[in-house]
């Protein structure tokens, strides 16, 4: 059982833009990302409705008692567009602050992995994130993710500069496919 209402995950919409710019507006949600903050309303709408080749895009959306409809976060996935990386993608999950490291971060990460795995190919998803987010740290290593490296002052947060993480996760089925190699020889 949940303690929100109906989650769905979906693609983005054209509109989206207007729901999600307050979310990237809130201090808290700046604070905690790892992107540039203040973009202007033309600029936040351009990387929305026209994301660089190879991004695709989930949006989190609550049901509300109401009846109303709240956006409350996203998921990017931007597969590298080098043949060489064509197997691995980048991913970025920005969620309202009263769910982030809960549930509903949870179901949008597994929501991009699922994309990850089942139709886009993909063997390999990194994430880079403040290394004193120990939360979401935790909840991404139940999900496969190590860390791989420590990238010393990364950032500029609160006018300080800070260490950040890349941590990755390898496709699931890769012991599988290794194991099905050597005895099929």
């Amino acid at each position: 059982m949940t303690d929100f209402p109906t989650l769905t995950i979906r693609g983005l919409r054209a509109d989206d833009w207007m729901a999600l710019q307050p979310l990237f507006a809130d201090e808290s949600v700046l604070h905690d990302t790892l992107d540039v903050p203040y973009a202007s309303e033309e600029a936040f709408r351009e990387r929305l409705i026209s994301p660089p080749a190879g991004t695709h895009t989930l949006i989190a959306e609550l049901m509300l008692p109401s009846g109303r409809e709240r956006v409350v976060g996203l998921a990017w996935l931007r597969v590298m567009v080098p043949p060489r990386r064509r197997h691995t993608a980048t991913l970025q999950i920005v969620v309202h602050a009263d769910y982030r490291a809960g549930e509903i971060e949870e179901a949008v990460l597994r929501a991009a992995l699922d994309l990850a795995d089942n139709w886009l190919a993909l063997r390999r998803v990194e994430m880079r994130l403040f290394a004193t987010d120990h939360a979401r740290a935790e909840m991404l290593a139940r999900h496969g993710f190590a860390q791989e490296a420590v990238m010393r002052r990364y950032a500029v947060r609160a006018g300080e500069h800070v260490d950040a993480w890349l941590l990755a996760r390898l496709w699931p089925g890769r012991e599988a496919v290794a194991e099905a190699g050597e005895g099929g020889a």
